[in-house]
């Protein structure tokens, strides 16, 4: 299985004859586009907002982060029924193995929730001076997350 990079022209041709010849015998194939995976800014994001969220709530980081933010705002994105001896259960995905596309998706619509359903504003990206306050105050608190 080869890897093109559509965006240099001669790998985009390289594929384009490629998918020809698969045609050409008939054969069976798959297109997949692969997606970046998520950033370190974006991960460092999700944080900041995961910890201002258990701080204002009293809650431990690791709580909001698998049980509000996986499971109550984004099951979509994250559960899934594995089965085994015992039976059947949920079980959560890693937001490391998030593009940067469904990682945007989850965190809008936990900012989302946390505005709409209990009033706690959480910064956008793009807020910098907000985000480096909740950073201190995350630091400064760290012991009770």
């Amino acid at each position: 299985m080869s890897l093109y990079e559509s965006k240099y022209p001669y790998m985009a041709k390289q594929a384009v004859e490629r998918l020809k010849y698969l045609i050409g015998k008939k054969a069976r194939f798959e297109i997949t586009e692969k997606k970046g995976k998520r950033t370190y800014k974006q991960n460092s994001y999700l944080h900041a907002l995961l910890g201002k969220f258990a701080l204002e709530y009293h809650d431990t980081l690791e709580h909001c982060k698998q049980e509000i933010f996986k499971r109550i705002v984004n099951p979509d994105i994250f559960c899934y029924e594995v089965q085994n001896i015992a039976g059947k259960r949920t079980a959560l995905r890693s937001s490391s193995d998030l593009d940067t596309k469904e990682l945007t998706i989850a965190i809008e619509r936990f900012r989302d929730y946390s505005s709409g359903k209990l009033g706690l504003y959480l910064p956008e990206p793009h807020e910098t001076e907000y985000l480096q306050a909740i950073e201190s105050e995350i630091k400064e608190y760290q012991r009770w997350l």
